[in-house]
């Protein structure tokens, strides 16, 4: 519950401050776990919040790379800044030397298991902290050498 309290008084504050971005996007994200709760049934514990936010942070990513390749970079930038307001609700992510142990320990442990067996062991060692794209590049490489 805490972490919901302190996005809801980002929000006040927000408002306070007339920082419409920013205002914009945190009604976005109590929306989304709002309609997230309502799907789970009941409150959403801390993991399922970031998986959220995660979720939020690639969807406007995502969306930021369509703008521009479609030469609405303006909305790109938009959409770019949105993400780095939902970044900082995140916890801090594993840096790639931090991962690659955790990967080398994982395919020791499991000789023979194929790639996306070791992706979700590591994914779940590291609690969800590691870059998805990151843990795959690094798995791939440990497994063809």
């Amino acid at each position: 519950m805490a972490f919901k309290d302190q996005i809801s008084s980002d929000l006040k504050q927000a408002m306070k401050n007339r920082e419409d971005l920013k205002l914009q996007t945190l009604r976005m994200l109590s929306a989304a776990l709002h309609n997230e709760e309502i799907a789970k049934g009941g409150e959403l514990d801390d993991s399922a919040t970031y998986a959220v936010i995660r979720r939020e942070v690639k969807k406007r990513k995502e969306a930021a790379e369509s703008f521009r390749s479609g030469g609405r970079a303006e909305q790109g930038d938009k959409e770019e800044a949105e993400s780095k307001i939902l970044e900082a609700y995140l916890p801090q992510m594993m840096n790639e030397a931090e991962v690659l142990k955790i990967v080398i320990e994982e395919v020791a442990a499991n000789p023979g298991a194929q790639m996306g067996q070791i992706i979700g062991s590591v994914m779940k060692r590291t609690g969800g902290n590691a870059d998805g794209g990151v843990v795959s590049k690094l798995v791939s490489q440990q497994l063809k050498g």
